[in-house]
């Protein structure tokens, strides 16, 4: 008795199966496909970090805002000029410094204020660096104008 239908790879000689270099090419696909994911993974923990930074800068930059509104009398004593150090601020100016420093090592700070009969103003300026795509020190630079009276 003879079974139709039914045929081996044997049978015409072909191979059942992947060889060798299938599997290696295969393998090579993923591994290229894996550094790529890699890659963007560290990005993301990178852009992730400077987020972190850009979000405290703001929220320093508007608790300086409400700290001096609340002392509306000494507008003048938050005068600072550019430095990482806050030597000779009144202490309320170098606390404020003092917890930028410490969550932002970086950080530079300045705030200028400026007064006449009916208007005043303050510039309060945040300098830190980054880690940027290729660049583990780009300066960045946060800007707050704020009018106070």
């Amino acid at each position: 008795m003879r079974i139709t239908g039914f045929t081996s790879a044997r049978r015409f000689g072909g191979q059942g199966g992947f060889t060798m270099i299938e599997v290696l090419v295969a393998l090579i696909i993923l591994a290229i496909g894996l550094l790529g994911v890699a890659g963007v993974q560290a990005l993301s923990l990178k852009q992730t970090a400077n987020s972190n930074i850009r979000s405290l800068v703001t929220m320093y930059a508007y608790d300086l805002s409400e700290r001096m509104r609340a002392e509306p009398n000494h507008f003048n004593d938050y005068e600072k000029a550019v430095a990482a150090t806050c030597s000779g601020c009144v202490d309320d100016l170098a606390s404020w410094h003092n917890a930028v420093i410490t969550d932002i090592p970086t950080a530079t700070t300045a705030i200028d204020v400026t007064s006449n009969a009916s208007l005043t103003t303050a510039e309060i300026t945040i300098n830190w660096s980054e880690r940027d795509l290729y660049n583990d020190a780009a300066a960045q630079s946060y800007t707050l104008f704020v009018r106070l009276r």
